[in-house]
């Protein structure tokens, strides 16, 4: 076994992060000028792009297996995935290839900092372990074979759909995103693991560790070939993320028994919860769209713009019908129906959401039906109010 230095762990991950960002980039940012600026590249050069990405998830393998022989993964991963996202947000950023609003930025820093309070409230570095002894363990072998079969039917799936890509240029399929996802949590935890597990091992279990390493190595390149074009990075990268880090915490309680040295339970708990909040803010993901839509709040928002200003022409005040629902409200202020429907489908009406002032057209069906109505482009006429909603 190699002699444990955290130090070096945490740094070869934070190289293996950035290099991850790379090996994406190299694909994302040609797919980019393409697209948005109509860049057009010889097909020498294109030829190039793939064989690069390769390379440098070559290296990366190398990094990211040089890194788990000197710490525990459960420190070693969240060190790498908070460097990825640190650094995707910074090149991406940079280049204009996506945009990343505060929550996302805040998000990001809460991720890097619950990664450096990792080593001082997770588990320590063990000497001496017995890579074979420990996967001889009922629990872990069970939890290996899991893992192991989400690697390899979802990995199925990418090889089989880069051979798409290259045919017909796109990848068709219901659950892409997820079969994806999947790919690459599955693959990266179980990676990491074999790639401890090839100091420890000789003779057979040596060779059949090295086969496991190469093919998932297979589809983690599998993956960031099809990521890069086939997927949203700013919802895929913190996904990925979120989802590794909780597979990686239970693999190393499960497989390397971190459950022997972890320093407080209640601080790596917390500190982990941290590291998942920062991602989870740093997603697309809202798990409470379901029982707030923001559409309708948004157009109940326009109907008492609406009455507020029909209420000041008319020398009345809407806050003293405040307590029921808008309808209740607008009610004593507009006293005929026909004459409140010609107010809300035929007004413009101006006001501040995010710090930005946008106009909109304001129609009486768009609010019924709950849908938005707010465009990145200020709607100030009818015409482009017809344009946007038909």
């Amino acid at each position: 076994m190699v002699e444990q230095n955290l130090a070096y762990a945490c740094g070869l991950a934070a190289v293996g992060g950035c290099m991850q960002v790379m090996a994406i980039l190299v694909l994302a940012y040609p797919q980019y000028q393409k697209t948005v600026n109509n860049v057009k590249y010889s097909d020498s050069f294109e030829s190039l792009l793939v064989p690069m990405n390769i390379v440098l998830q070559i290296l990366l393998g190398f990094v990211n297996t040089a890194s788990t022989w000197y710490g525990p993964v459960s420190i070693v991963i969240p060190v790498r995935v908070s460097a990825q996202l640190l650094f995707n947000m910074f090149f991406f950023g940079s280049l204009g290839i996506e945009k990343f609003a505060k929550d996302v930025r805040v998000g990001t820093y809460i991720v890097v900092l619950g990664a450096l309070l990792l080593p001082i409230v997770g588990p320590t570095a063990q000497e001496g372990q017995d890579a074979v002894e420990l996967f001889e363990h009922i629990p872990a072998e069970i939890w290996t074979a899991i893992l192991v079969a989400l690697t390899t039917i979802s990995g199925f799936y990418c090889i089989k759909w880069i051979g798409d890509k290259n045919t017909i240029g796109t990848v068709k399929h219901a659950y892409k995103f997820h079969i994806l996802l999947i790919a690459r949590i599955a693959s990266a935890v179980l990676s990491t693991s074999l790639s401890k597990f090839l100091v420890g091992t000789s003779g057979l279990s040596f060779g059949i560790t090295v086969f496991g390493y190469i093919a998932c190595s297979l589809v983690i390149s599998s993956v960031a070939i099809l990521q890069a074009t086939e997927t949203d990075q700013s919802t895929f990268v913190p996904s990925s993320a979120c989802g590794i880090q909780f597979m990686n915490a239970i693999t190393g309680l499960i497989i390397w028994q971190d459950y022997l040295v972890v320093q407080s339970w209640f601080g790596y708990f917390t500190v982990v919860m941290q590291i998942v909040l920062g991602v989870y803010l740093i997603s697309s993901m809202d798990e409470y769209s379901s029982s707030v839509d923001s559409n309708y709040a948004l157009a109940q928002s326009v109907k008492i713009q609406i009455g507020k200003e029909i209420a000041h022409e008319r020398g009345k005040s809407i806050v003293a019908y405040a307590g029921g629902s808008v309808e209740t409200m607008l009610a004593p202020i507009i006293e005929d129906e026909e004459n409140h429907d010609d107010h809300i489908s035929n007004k413009i009406v101006r006001f501040r959401t995010s710090g930005n002032t946008r106009s909109i057209f304001a129609s009486k069906e768009v609010t019924e039906s709950n849908r938005s109505y707010v465009s990145y482009e200020s709607i100030d006429s009818e015409d482009k109010f017809s344009q946007e909603f038909g």
